[in-house]
This record gives C-alpha cells, sequence and structure tokens, in this order.
C-alpha cells in the first residue's frame, strides 16, 4: 500500500487499543539472552533505537515521521515523544510493525487546545494511541500547553516478533491491512513478561536490528522545509556485528511495574525523577508505560541502567560542533543553531516542585553532584525558565569563527598583538533545555528566526553575516551528548527555500 510522508491531510489518528488495567506478571532482568555487548551509532541509518532530534509545531511548523522495519520479522516498538525543555514525557505509545512495513504520521498544533497532537492513517497496529494529543501531565506546571510544541522523539525496539506466532498473524497486513485482534493483542501484550520461555509463548524474543527513521519539517506559511534521518543506535557484539539486544517489553497500561529477581527500578531506568528520593516516594509517579526508555539495559555485561545511560551518552557525546551560518539581509536569509541532548534526562532533570516555589531544583542522577557528563560544575539551573543549563559551551569566536572569505574577528584589522597579552577569551554561552535552538544574529529571541522555536531559545550575534564556526561543547575529551543541524531559510522573491546541514562535530572519548 503506497503511503505519504507529504499528506496533511491524514486522517485522524486510528483508535488506539490502549487497554486498560494494570500487569498481573513480573518483570525481571532475567531477560538476558542478547549477545549484543554494546549500542553505538551506525552512520549507516539503521538499528534498534532511533533518536529524531527535534519536532516542531510552533507557528505553521508541522513535523512529519516516517519510520521503516527494514527486517524480515515482525517488531514491537515503543514512540516517546519528549518535551524541549526538560524532557519531560509528552506522548507515548507502541506501534507493531510487521516486516518491511512503514509508519507515517504528523505532528501538528490542535487549533482548540493549543497543543500538539499526533494524527496517522497508517493500517499498523498501535496500542496507546488514542486521541493523538500530547498531554501536560508531566511537564512544568507553571508553563502552558505551549511546552509541548517542541521536542525530539526515541524510538526503541523492544521485541522482534517470532513468525508464525498469533501475535504475528494479528499484526500482519493482508491486503494492505492489519487485522490487529484486540483479544489477541491483550493476550500477548496485556501483561508483564517474566522470562525468555513466556515471551516466546506470547511470540516475543529477541530484538534485531533494522530500523531506519526520516524526518520533514514543514512550514507552510513560509513554504519552506527542512528534513533529515534518524540517528541510529544499533546493538553489536565484541565484533562490531548487529546483535540481539535484551527483550525490554512492557505494557502500554497504568500501574506500578512489580520487580523480581533482586531487580530493582535503578536496574531498570537511570530517570532521576523516577529514582529519587527513593524508589518508593519519587518525585514523579513511574508508570508501565514509562518503561523501557534509553536508558534500559539493552546489551549484555550492564546491570545498571545508569551504565546503559552512558554507554549511549558517549555514542554521540561530541567536543564541539562545527556548522555555516547565513543571514545575508538581501536574500531574507535566517539561521538556527540545533542543540539537542537527548540522554540528558538520565544524568539531570529539574524538580518542578523542588527548592524554591519559582525555581524548582536540579536532581542528579547520583543525588549529589553529578556524573561524568552532567554535574554541578557544567549545569545549573535558569530559575526564570526553570530549566536545566549547559553552562560551559563556548560559542565561535576569535580562533573559531570565519566568514565566506577566511576572515577572522582576530585577522579582520591587524594580525599583531602588543606584548604581554592574553588570547581572546572564548564566549561561553549557555545551552538552556534539552532541544536548545540557538538563532544566529537574530537581534533576540523574540525575532523571527528560521525555526521560529520558542521552549528552549538562544540568540547569538556573530561578527559576520554568512560564514563557520565551530562551538566548543566542554566537558574536556569526553564531550557532551549532541545531535542537530543547521536549519537555513532564504528568499527568491515570492518563493522560500529550507536547507538543514547537519552538525560537523569532534566525536568525544571513553574517559
Amino acid at each position: 500500500m503506497k503511503k505519504s510522508m507529504l499528506a496533511m491531510s491524514v486522517a485522524a489518528a486510528i483508535g488506539g487499543l490502549g487497554f486498560a488495567g494494570s500487569a498481573l506478571a513480573i518483570q525481571s532482568t532475567s531477560l538476558t539472552y542478547a549477545t549484543a555487548t554494546n549500542l553505538a551509532v551506525n552512520p549507516g541509518g539503521i538499528g534498534h533505537q532511533l533518536l529524531f532530534p527535534y519536532f516542531s509545531t510552533q507557528g505553521d511548523n508541522a513535523t512529519l515521521i516516517n519510520v521503516v522495519n527494514t527486517d524480515t520479522v515482525g517488531k514491537v516498538v515503543k514512540f516517546r515523544f519528549r518535551g524541549a525543555g526538560n524532557s519531560d514525557d509528552l506522548f507515548d505509545f507502541q506501534v507493531l510493525m510487521s516486516p518491511g512495513d512503514v509508519w507515517t504520521a504528523a505532528v501538528t498544533k490542535d487549533a482548540t487546545t493549543g497543543a500538539s497532537k499526533l494524527t496517522t492513517s497508517d493500517k499498523t497496529c498501535t496500542l496507546g494511541l488514542g486521541t493523538g494529543a500530547f498531554a501536560t501531565v508531566r511537564t512544568d506546571p507553571k508553563k502552558d500547553a505551549g511546552e509541548t510544541l517542541e521536542g525530539y522523539l526515541e524510538v526503541l525496539n523492544m521485541a522482534d516478533i517470532i513468525t508464525d506466532s498469533a501475535l504475528y498473524k494479528t499484526i500482519k497486513h493482508s491486503a494492505g491491512v492489519a487485522t490487529c485482534s484486540l483479544t489477541v493483542l491483550d493476550t500477548a501484550l496485556g501483561t508483564d513478561i517474566a522470562d525468555e520461555n513466556a515471551a516466546a509463548a506470547r511470540g516475543l524474543t529477541t530484538p534485531t536490528t533494522g530500523l531506519v527513521g526520516d524526518w520533514i519539517l514543514l512550514n507552510q506559511a513560509n513554504t519552506a522545509a527542512w528534513s533529515g534521518s534518524a540517528t541510529a543506535l544499533e546493538a553489536r557484539d565484541n565484533n562490531g556485528v548487529p546483535a540481539g539486544g535484551r527483550i525490554v517489553f512492557w505494557p502500554q497500561k497504568f500501574g506500578t511495574p512489580v520487580f523480581s529477581g533482586g531487580t530493582t527500578l535503578a536496574n531498570v531506568t537511570a530517570d532521576p525523577l523516577f529514582n529519587q528520593p527513593s524508589a518508593s516516594a519519587p518525585y514523579v509517579a513511574y508508570q508501565l508505560y514509562d518503561l523501557p526508555d534509553l536508558s534500559t539495559p539493552y546489551v549484555t555485561g550492564l546491570s545498571t541502567a545508569a551504565e546503559q545511560a552512558d554507554q549511549n551518552t558517549l555514542a554521540i557525546a561530541v567536543q564541539s560542533v562545527t556548522n555555516e551560518f547565513v543571514t545575508f539581509d538581501g536574500i531574507a536569509a535566517v539561521t538556527d543553531w540545533l542543540f539537542s541532548q537527548p540522554t540528558r534526562r538520565y544524568h539531570v532533570a529539574v524538580n518542578y516542585n523542588g527548592g524554591s516555589s519559582s525555581a524548582g531544583a536540579l536532581v542528579f542522577r547520583d543525588g549529589g553532584t553529578g556524573t561524568a557528563f552532567y554535574n554541578t560544575t557544567n549545569t545549573s539551573l535558569l530559575a526564570s525558565q526553570r530549566q536545566a543549563c549547559l553552562n560551559n559551551t563556548s560559542a565561535p569566536h576569535r580562533d573559531s569563527l570565519f566568514d565566506r572569505e577566511e576572515t577572522t574577528p582576530g585577522l579582520a584589522d591587524n594580525p599583531f598583538v602588543p606584548s604581554p597579552n592574553t588570547p581572546e577569551a572564548a564566549q561561553v554561552v549557555y545551552l538552556c533545555g534539552e532541544a536548545n535552538v540557538y538563532s544566529i544574529n537574530a537581534g533576540g529571541v523574540t525575532d523571527p528566526s528560521a525555526l521560529g522555536a520558542k521552549v528552549a531559545r538562544g540568540d547569538i550575534t556573530f561578527a559576520y553575516a554568512d560564514g563557520w564556526g565551530t562551538w566548543g561543547m566542554g566537558n574536556g575529551s569526553l564531550g557532551i551528548p549532541v545531535l542537530g543541524s543547521a536549519f537555513l531559510r532564504a528568499s527568491n522573491g515570492p518563493v522560500n527555500y529550507g536547507f538543514a546541514f547537519p552538525h560537523k562535530t569532534v566525536a568525544g572519548s571513553a574517559p
């Protein structure tokens, strides 16, 4: 069946199956039949997990999502949209993809509620999709539905589906449509799974690679569009060959997870707000549908979620970001740089009810000074916005900013300096929020820009209208986990154009 990503008139989201009730069985880390030993970025774009760095429904923006199962087996896939401010959960559900399946959806702004919503006319079986409205249950209570208008998306293959199982037969498309029997789906996926034998009885087995994702950010008013591919994390063995991961399935339901065999919450999620001040009295009450996340141990040799979070973070950590900018008025050019940090939530979060009533409080994963990536040295709280900030990045300056003719601010007039002197200091700029958008030469955070970002927006003025620069992420050789692109918009008379240039980076290194 032909499916169009650009069909903005997608039908209302299919009725989600979102079963009621809580799990009866138990989830244990005995699910360890994985043969993979690490998760690594696959530059070819195919993997077990996908990271979409940004979505936006601000103004006239809409975001189109496309995920393909390139494998020959079916997959139970978790989708979770998180907010640009502090990675708060906005909307999550499960999609049951048959072999070769393509799942498409559009994220737009609801004219009535002012929140983002997801719509799809896809025939793939989906659990928990419901009406598709993004929720503010987990976002900052002092802010409105605008917190749902920007963020990022994480996609995880929780398990493969055994061919010829009852589950497979109901999710497999026939003449372009899957049966999606409620009875079969609830029997297979309605309760927790205790071990591999129980998983096999339900039709589930070790998750393999094969997911591919693409996105389009479309502004219909400006007739501009940007596109890109999701970053793929692939589970591999010690030889670098794609391998099977752990089964990390939990039902898409309300209910508190029950653990066994010595397993604790810290074994399955590193989210600081779930684990502190204690698992029995967390800052945020967790549910079955909160699992798995990007910190849930997916490969062998790991016993805690913190270890998986660090492995994933190091896989995408960078020491610096290099990109271009164009802001020449003659073509009405504007440029935004996106700094998305999709694993930051597993190191530091904001407790909106902590600290002073106006500011909230930072909560680090270890309950103390922080981790190797985010800590009290490089992370602070922007009290006015109640957002966590990376506070030691260095914006392009004398030695790392150039115009189109290779001129730098240090060489613009005279390359010689008096002695004694000190080098020009880098301009330290805070990156506040998780999916931070920095406008170049826009004049201020309320002035027009390419993406029209508002949730986590910054602005910086460079010495030139056009050129390129390198933005240091700080944190020494370890770096910071950053994904993103430069988003440019320009006009040729009445016609607008959009360009997205992925960041060029220097990778971080293991401590």
